[in-house]
């Protein structure tokens, strides 16, 4: 199985991701990336941090499932990373995760989102300008016209009550 979350930035994916992972085991697929790494982020942990050169040749070995320029950086998600277990989760922006639950039914995808104060608190508690914050705002609402095309859509208000949401979500898909 194979579920993708997705959402706006800031709206807890990552957070969501890894409280999951006291809960119940899966490998969770590592995104390529060629915009810089954060103090708090590890290479081939939260992403495999490499130069666009190198980017741009994995898409023209085709090694990407899929891959998106999100501001001024690519991301991707490489064919092996989705190979490795028969359980995988996947935290991919919106464009990228539509394309990959349009291309394949057996995909499962799971758009969480926040009100538009709360995510504008976060992005500023990230220590974003202004001008970013408004970018992304912008981009949050574009984003959000992409909800049809998802499985199950849910609001991170509480963050117990959203893990307990995705574990009944997690629980009935592996029945079927």
């Amino acid at each position: 199985m194979i579920v993708i979350f997705s959402g706006p930035s800031g709206v807890g994916k990552s957070t969501i991701i890894n409280l999951l992972r006291s809960k119940i085991d899966f490998y969770f697929s590592i995104s390529h990336t060629t915009r810089p790494r954060r103090d708090d982020e590890k290479d081939k942990e939260d992403y495999y941090f490499i130069s666009e050169d190198a980017f741009k040749e994995m898409v023209s070995n085709e090694e990407f499932i899929e891959y998106e320029r999100y501001g001024s950086f690519f991301y991707g998600t490489s064919k092996n990373e989705i190979t490795k277990s028969d359980f995988t989760i996947l935290d991919l922006e919106v464009n990228g995760a539509t394309k990959l639950l349009s291309s394949n039914s057996e995909f499962v995808g799971i758009f969480v989102d926040i009100d538009d104060e709360i995510l504008i608190n976060r992005l500023t508690e990230r220590g974003h300008d202004h001008q970013f914050i408004e970018e992304r705002m912008k981009l949050a609402s574009e984003q959000r016209k992409s909800i049809p095309k998802f499985d199950y859509v849910l609001k991170n208000i509480d963050l117990n009550t959203t893990l307990k949401e995705i574990l009944d979500i997690l629980y009935d898909l592996e029945k079927k």
